[in-house]
């Protein structure tokens, strides 16, 4: 099972949900990158981590609270991938190599122990 936030509502107006709880505590070491950008309250900042398991073979990305609106664009542009056939490693490649001019500022690549110890560190960045 992957520990991707998923968004259950069509309607373009539906905010995301947090991952399942056994998702998130049974995905072990993580590569990250800090998405940065617009968020709710209009001001830049952390707006979520973009993640891939240590085999390549899962990934998502977890929305920081104070970003539910721009993380979920994140969030539906990660699903757009996945459905156009991207694997969860390209889709983070993508994003690490990618430049971005004016829209987002995405950082080193960072490792956490756990999924929920990141899930943990977007909850308060």
């Amino acid at each position: 099972m992957t520990a991707r936030i998923q968004i259950e509502d069509a309607s373009p107006f539906a905010l995301v949900e947090e991952p399942s709880a056994p998702a998130i505590e049974t995905e072990g070491r993580v590569r990250y990158l800090v998405v940065s950008g617009r968020q709710d309250d209009d001001l830049w900042g952390p707006v979520g981590a973009l993640w891939i398991s240590e085999d390549g073979r899962r990934g998502g990305f977890l929305v920081n609270p104070w970003a539910l609106w721009t993380g979920s664009e994140v969030v539906r542009s990660y699903h757009g991938a996945l459905e156009r056939g991207w694997s969860p490693e390209t889709i983070y490649r993508y994003w690490q190599t990618e430049v971005w001019r004016g829209s987002y500022s995405v950082d080193h690549e960072r490792e956490a122990e756990t999924l929920l110890l990141l899930s943990e560190l977007v909850a308060v960045l």
